[in-house]
C-alpha cells in the first residue's frame, strides 16, 4: 500500500503559518506604535486617527457654536470684513443652484481626467466656462488641467486669467476693500503644502507679498503633521475652526482666496515654484535665518528617541524618504524603488553615518542593515518626531513630493533624486537635484535636457501624454551613490557655487521657460554628458 505524498499540503500550511505570523508581528508593532504616540502625543491627535470619532468631533464642533466663535476672532482681526459683506458662509439660492452645477461639471472633468482623457477635459472645460464665465473653480480647475499635461505656458495664462478673474469678483462684491485674503484648508492638508506657508511667510517679511493681511484658516484635526503646522502658526495670523466651515467661507468668498498653486506677489500673480525660488534666494541672500525651529521639548524628546535606537551622543545621521505610494497615472512619475538606494545608505555609513528612512507603513520595509533605521516603521513614529529628524539631519534625501519640501523649512540640505518635474525646481541652499532621463519610444538614445524640457514630460508628474510614448529611467544606484559623495564633497570644501556645466544646464532650462534655480547635481552632469549637449 503506497502513501500519499503530503508535501505540498505541508508546504501550503506553513506558508499560512508564516503569512499569519507576520500579520502578527505587523498587529502587535502597530498596537505599540499607537500605545507611544498615546504616550509620547497628545491624547487628542491620538483619537483622531479614528475616522468615526474624528466625525463625531466635527459634529460636537458644529454644535458649539463654531461659526459664532469664526466670526468673533476674524472680527479681532478686522472688523472691516464683517462690516462689508455681514457675518454668514451660507450661500444664497442662486449662488448654491450655479456651485451645485459648476460641481456637476467638475466632477464629469475628474472622471475624465482618471480615465487618461485629458483633451476632452480641456473641452469640458470649455463648455463649463461659456456657461458660467464667472466661475473661479472652474477656472482654476481649467488651469489646472493643462499642468496635468504638461502643457506649463497655457497653465500660466489661465492661472493668470483666473487670477484677473479674483480681481474683477472682489471689486464687483466690495471684498477688495477689506484688504485681506485668505488660505484655506489646501494649505494644510497635504504634508509639501503645509511647507508652502514657508515661502508666504519669507515673502511678507522681504516685503515681497501683495499688501493684503494673509489669514491662514485651519482645522488642525485634517492636517497631515499638527506639529509642524503648530510652528508656523505664531508666524502667520490664523483662525482655527471646522473643516466643513472653512470650506463653505472659502467657496462663498472664493475672489480673496489664495490657492495653492499660486502666490499673488506686488508684482503680479507666479507659479509656487517661481515664489518659493524668488523667496529662498532673496533670503539666503540676506543670510537670514530658518522661519521655523525646534521647540526644546521636541529636541529633549528626539535626543533620547535617537540614544533609545543607540546612536551616540555625537553621531549624525542623514533623511531618507522616497515615494512609492501612489499608482495613479496622473501622480506617479514620482515614485521611485528604494533599493536602489541601499548602496548610497551604505556609503553614507561608511563615512560615519546614520540613515534615518522617513515615510508611512505603508511603505516597503527596509531590509536590516547596519546604522539604518527604518523609523518608516518604527514604533517611534510621531508627528513630532518627524519635525526633529527634519530639523536635525546633515541633510536629507528625497524625491520631488512632500517629504523633500520640509526640511529647506528648517533650514536642512537637500539632495531631490530621482527630480522627474524638472521644468520646475526651486532654489534652496546647500541642495540639488539628481533629474529623471526620458526616452521616447521612436528613438534609440535618452533625451537631453533642451529636447526634454520640449516635451511635456518634466513639466508635470503624470507618465501617460496623449500622442507621446516615452520611458522612465530613474537614477542608477551609481548615480545616487557619487550624488551622496558629491554632498560630502561640497561639506568639507564649503563650495557651494555652481561650476561652468551647471551653469550651462540652468542656462538650457531658462532658455526653454524653465523655473527656479536649483542647480544639477555636477556628478549626474559628468556621467551623463550628453544631457547638456544641444
Amino acid at each position: 500500500m503506497s502513501l500519499k505524498p503530503i508535501r505540498p499540503i505541508s508546504i501550503l500550511v506553513l506558508q499560512r503559518v508564516i503569512n499569519a505570523l507576520k500579520r502578527l508581528q505587523m498587529l502587535i508593532k502597530k498596537i505599540r506604535r499607537q500605545l507611544f504616540q498615546l504616550r509620547h502625543g497628545s491624547f487628542l491627535a491620538f483619537l483622531k486617527k479614528f475616522s468615526k470619532l474624528r466625525a463625531l468631533l466635527t459634529f460636537v464642533a458644529l454644535l458649539s457654536f463654531q461659526e459664532r466663535r469664526f466670526w468673533k476672532k476674524l472680527n479681532k482681526i478686522s472688523d472691516k470684513f464683517s462690516q462689508t459683506v455681514g457675518e454668514s458662509v451660507e450661500p444664497n439660492k442662486s449662488d448654491f443652484l450655479i456651485a451645485s452645477k459648476v460641481e456637476e461639471i467638475l466632477g464629469q472633468i475628474r472622471a475624465l481626467i482618471k480615465e487618461n482623457k485629458t483633451a476632452a477635459a480641456l473641452e469640458k472645460h470649455r463648455q463649463g466656462a461659456e456657461l458660467f464665465p464667472k466661475s473661479v473653480e472652474l477656472k482654476q480647475a481649467h488651469a489646472q488641467t493643462h499642468f496635468l499635461r504638461g502643457e506649463w505656458t497655457s497653465y500660466l495664462e489661465v492661472s493668470a486669467q483666473a487670477d484677473e478673474l479674483m480681481r474683477q469678483l472682489a471689486q464687483d462684491q466690495s471684498l477688495d476693500r477689506t484688504r485681506l485674503r485668505f488660505l484655506g484648508n489646501g494649505w494644510t492638508g497635504p504634508l509639501g503644502h503645509i511647507s508652502l506657508l514657508d515661502a508666504v511667510i519669507k515673502l511678507r517679511e522681504l516685503n515681497l507679498l501683495s499688501d493684503e493681511q494673509r489669514i491662514l484658516l485651519y482645522d488642525s484635526q485634517y492636517s497631515s503633521n499638527s506639529a509642524l503646522l503648530k510652528l508656523f502658526l505664531p508666524k502667520i495670523l490664523n483662525i482655527r475652526s471646522d473643516v466643513k466651515l472653512i470650506e463653505k467661507f472659502t467657496q462663498k468668498f472664493s475672489s480673496i482666496v489664495d490657492q495653492v498653486p499660486m502666490y499673488r506677489l506686488k508684482t503680479g500673480v507666479v507659479d509656487q515654484w517661481s515664489a518659493i525660488d524668488i523667496a529662498n534666494q532673496a533670503w539666503s541672500k540676506e543670510h537670514r535665518d530658518p522661519v521655523v525651529k525646534l521647540s526644546d521639548s521636541i529636541e529633549a524628546r528626539g535626543m533620547s528617541i535617537l540614544e533609545r535606537w543607540g546612536l551616540p551622543s555625537d553621531a549624525w545621521f542623514v533623511v531618507i524618504h522616497v515615494r512609492e505610494g501612489d499608482h495613479r497615472a496622473h501622480a506617479r512619475l514620482q515614485n521611485a524603488d528604494i533599493s536602489t538606494y541601499f548602496p548610497m545608505m551604505r556609503e553614507i555609513v561608511n563615512r560615519g553615518g546614520w540613515v534615518i528612512r522617513m515615510g508611512s507603513p505603508l511603505m516597503s520595509p527596509l531590509p536590516e542593515m547596519p546604522n539604518v533605521i527604518d523609523y518608516a516603521h518604527a514604533v517611534e513614529r510621531v508627528d513630532w518626531m518627524d519635525v526633529f529628524l527634519w530639523a536635525k539631519a546633515k541633510f536629507s534625501i528625497a524625491t520631488n513630493s512632500g517629504g523633500s519640501e520640509v526640511p529647506m523649512c528648517f533650514g536642512t540640505p537637500v539632495i531631490r533624486t530621482n527630480y522627474s518635474s524638472f521644468g520646475h525646481c526651486s532654489f534652496f541652499e546647500k541642495s540639488f537635484m539628481v533629474p529623471k532621463l526620458y526616452k521616447l519610444k521612436s528613438e534609440k538614445a535618452s533625451m537631453s535636457l533642451q529636447q526634454a524640457l520640449r516635451t511635456p514630460i518634466p513639466w508635470c508628474e503624470s507618465t501617460v501624454h496623449e500622442n507621446i510614448e516615452f520611458e522612465i529611467i530613474d537614477n542608477t544606484p551609481q548615480d545616487l551613490v557619487e550624488a551622496a559623495v558629491e554632498m560630502f564633497q561640497r561639506f568639507e570644501k564649503n563650495n557651494w557655487n555652481m561650476t561652468d556645466q551647471q551653469s550651462n544646464a540652468q542656462n538650457i532650462r531658462l532658455s526653454e521657460g524653465a523655473v527656479g534655480g536649483l542647480p544639477i547635481s555636477q556628478s549626474f552632469l559628468d556621467n551623463h554628458q550628453f544631457f547638456v549637449k544641444a
